[in-house]
């Protein structure tokens, strides 16, 4: 059956309206819909803008869709929400810094309390279960003082601890340098630099892990290149291969780094060029045998979105990714989850697919117990990932991290921590 543009072809991209159908010789931007019904959407002219709801749209074919549109507008209404909200037990818990403290700027928990870090370069191990802090370290990591902002993206001092508290790093976001610290004797042991190639539109990429009996650290050396390195003597471990030749690994300006909850895979939150967010994710215990080279090793490579990166990151489990926001370009993201499974290798190839797909979540992301955390201005929603549904909130809690040792999302604030246990949402 023939398609309302008059063509037998299968249909193709979103249903248009009926402005931007007729709009062949003079394409006309476009809005994305959100019909309310689901996650369904539609392109609607700025003609259709006031009457989105009655607006009427059909399906065409891939030459006359291409033909037809223009720019994008931005979104307009929103994908449905599957709420199933109940009252959350346990009121939120505020623990406030020892004495003498100071200005927090960040804090890394670890198997043994937390390890903060001080406006004034001290770095700090806190037991809360005692209370006992004590001076590890000091930083001499610093923001230059002449920085400029890249679209909106600050330079800011960030701390990383190892899960047994033995090591830190404090390194500079969107920014250049850092350090490896070991807090049993409070001594640099790796100074940090990558490039500088674009560093600006991302956190600076550093985790720790743990592989054959030592503490091991990831970081970008090179815009293109992660590589893993002996935390207390930066020897070599693993490096991926850089753009000569080029290889499915090369081309990624690595990001954020995400450690999976096991540690057996690790996701970069990294960009393409013309820029396209494009994460990026890899099997840890491979790699990190593999030594200087990365054949043979699983990597998956996730949906591209245009000008979108720096988003909302979670693993939910070994083997289930979640990213936050839906659409494909910056100027169309609604708030959303994407749950990807990663599979192993299937015909030479390793196999990623999309399982679940729901409205809603936005801000950090945090997982704990099979469920989804958000944490955007309102405050806390737990979510099901495997239904979509929003089972509950918790107003003005926007926790900043997530303490799995102890079960606990944390906000830091000015005075001290607030938190809350996550088995408390397990419904």
């Amino acid at each position: 059956m023939a398609l309302i543009c008059g063509h037998d072809a299968p249909a193709h991209g979103l249903p248009l309206c009926e402005h931007i159908r007729n709009a062949a010789a003079d394409p006309l931007d476009h809005y994305i819909h959100y019909t309310g019904r689901g996650l369904e959407r539609q392109h609607i002219c700025g003609i259709c803008h006031a009457e989105a709801a009655t607006a009427v749209t059909a399906a065409v074919c891939e030459d006359c869709f291409d033909a037809t549109l223009g720019s994008s507008l931005g979104v307009l209404g929103h994908p449905q929400v599957i709420d199933a909200s109940r009252p959350l037990p346990g009121a939120v818990e505020t623990v406030p810094f020892p004495d003498g403290t100071g200005t927090v700027v960040d804090l890394a928990p670890t198997a043994h309390g937390f390890v903060l870090l001080c406006d004034d370069g001290r770095v700090l191990r806190w037991d809360t279960g005692s209370g006992t802090c004590a001076e590890a370290a000091r930083s001499t990591v610093a923001v230059p003082d002449d920085t400029e902002p890249w679209n909106d993206r600050e330079q800011a001092l960030r701390l990383h601890a190892s899960r047994d508290g033995a090591y830190a790093a404090v390194v500079i976001d969107y920014g250049r340098t850092g350090e490896i610290i070991d807090l049993s004797t409070g001594a640099v042991t790796i100074s940090l630099e990558n490039d500088g190639y674009y560093s600006y539109t991302v956190p600076f990429s550093l985790a720790f892990t743990e592989h054959a009996g030592r503490t091991v650290v990831l970081h970008r050396p090179q815009w293109s290149v992660v590589e893993a390195v002996d935390a207390a003597t930066g020897a070599p471990v693993a490096r991926t291969p850089a753009d000569d030749p080029p290889s499915a690994w090369s081309g990624q300006f690595h990001g954020a780094l995400r450690l999976s909850p096991a540690g057996t895979r690790i996701a970069s939150d990294a960009w393409l060029w013309h820029p396209v967010g494009q994460l990026f994710a890899w099997d840890l215990g491979q790699w990190l045998t593999s030594g200087e080279h990365a054949q043979g090793v699983d990597w998956w490579q996730f949906p591209g979105c245009a000008y979108y990166w720096n988003r909302p990151v979670a693993w939910l489990d070994e083997s289930h990714l979640i990213l936050g926001g839906l659409g494909d370009d910056e100027d169309e993201i609604a708030p959303g989850a994407r749950v990807f499974h990663l599979g192993h290798r299937e015909r030479g190839e390793t196999v990623l697919d999309e399982v679940a797909t729901f409205a809603g979540p936005e801000g950090r992301f945090f997982t704990a117990d099979g469920l989804l955390f958000s944490a955007a201005e309102p405050g806390l929603e737990i979510w099901d990932p495997a239904t979509g549904t929003r089972l509950g909130a918790l107003t003005g809690f926007r926790p900043t991290h997530h303490d799995p040792v102890r079960g606990e999302l944390v906000e830091l604030s000015a005075t001290g921590l607030r938190r809350w246990q996550t088995a408390r949402a397990t419904f």
